[in-house]
């Protein structure tokens, strides 16, 4: 499974352009379904199985990133953020731009401390005044290495394994979420309704990807798989994030633009007891998932979001639980083997 996520974690896929995951998921799910194909944005939608009922799992295949925005005539390149960044995380980071000649790797240039006034030692540098060193004299040095205005950029960081089932990477939203979709379509061997296994575009730009793909399926239930925080680290009071790692799957009940219909809760909260999966709860109020806008479309779909905790969402070093990735599959597995008693 670690061996999996990490090639997940290495396949560069910012908002708009997600082929390299998606890539990657077809070709792991591709022997366990009937059926793949590509949406016009870019979805991937899987079909397995026929009959009732029809039960769509999506998880996002987009990161976040940044796009080159301005090149100047001393080859600083200036960039766009694609998702949410918190600009404290940005400075003195290594990023690569995937130019038309391949990745070029860079760096988010920082002033150095011995140069700062005390001043400017208390504040925080905006995004808008950052810019990336990629080693060039001048613009057209830039221009030759096959950067241009337009460029996706990624973080450059690295997969690790940490203490037990602890791993730490970048882009854990959702390559996590995108692993445990995998697994759910391998270990789904005894469901006799459709499976729909959806991997969704733009989600971090605003959850785009989701409203066209649930529109074309229609299903009956969409169980959407993402992350959330986890709430044992010292910065943290107990009462900000609920939800802590290593113990298991999350049950989203509210974010800011949704709540979870009282019938699915118990439904979830029964799966889990009588299979012995432990169960946390979420409740939000800022940020959503895939699954915060389904009951908005077509007449109201049933949607419910099983969130694996992750520290440091959003950074090069976020920190997830295998443990807890298992026993969201095994959650989600169950759930779907027993969706007709629900609907």
């Amino acid at each position: 499974m670690e061996d999996l996520l990490k090639k997940l974690v290495e396949s560069p896929s910012v908002s708009g352009s997600e082929r390299n995951v998606r890539d990657l998921i077809m070709k792991e799910i591709k022997p366990h379904v009937d059926d793949v194909r590509i949406d016009k944005i870019g979805n991937l939608i899987a079909k397995k199985g026929s009959g009732s009922p029809k039960i769509m799992i999506n998880a996002h295949m987009d990161e976040i990133g940044l796009m080159v925005k301005h090149i100047d005539d001393k080859g600083f390149i200036r960039f766009e953020p694609i998702g949410g960044w918190d600009s404290k995380i940005l400075q003195a980071q290594k990023f690569k731009i995937h130019g038309s000649k391949g990745p070029i790797i860079g760096v988010v240039g920082s002033k150095a401390i011995h140069l700062q006034e005390r001043e400017e030692e208390k504040k925080v540098t905006k995004i808008k005044d950052m810019f990336i060193d990629i080693g060039a004299n001048n613009k057209k040095e830039v221009e030759k290495m096959g950067v241009k205005v337009g460029d996706f950029v990624t973080q450059h960081g690295e997969f690790n394994s940490l203490g037990g089932s602890r791993v730490t990477g970048y882009g854990f939203d959702d390559r996590v979420g995108c692993l445990e979709l995998i697994d759910i379509v391998k270990s789904l061997k005894k469901f006799k309704g459709t499976l729909y296994a959806v991997g969704t575009v733009k989600e971090e730009i605003g959850l785009i990807g989701i409203r066209g793909s649930t529109f074309s399926v229609n299903p009956d239930l969409v169980i959407s798989l993402d992350v959330t925080f986890s709430g044992d680290v010292p910065y943290l009071k107990p009462h900000e994030a609920i939800a802590v790692i290593g113990n298991g799957p999350v049950l989203l009940i509210k974010d800011a633009l949704s709540i979870i219909q009282d019938d699915i809760k118990k439904w979830v909260e029964d799966v889990a007891k009588k299979n012995k999966i432990p169960l946390q709860y979420d409740v939000l109020s800022a940020g959503a998932t895939d699954s915060s806008i389904v009951s908005t479309i077509r007449e109201g779909i049933p949607s419910l979001a099983i969130l694996t905790p992750s520290r440091y969402m959003h950074t090069p070093v976020e920190v997830a639980d295998i443990k807890d990735v298992k026993n969201a599959v095994k959650l989600v597995t169950e759930l779907v083997n027993s969706a007709h008693k629900y609907l």
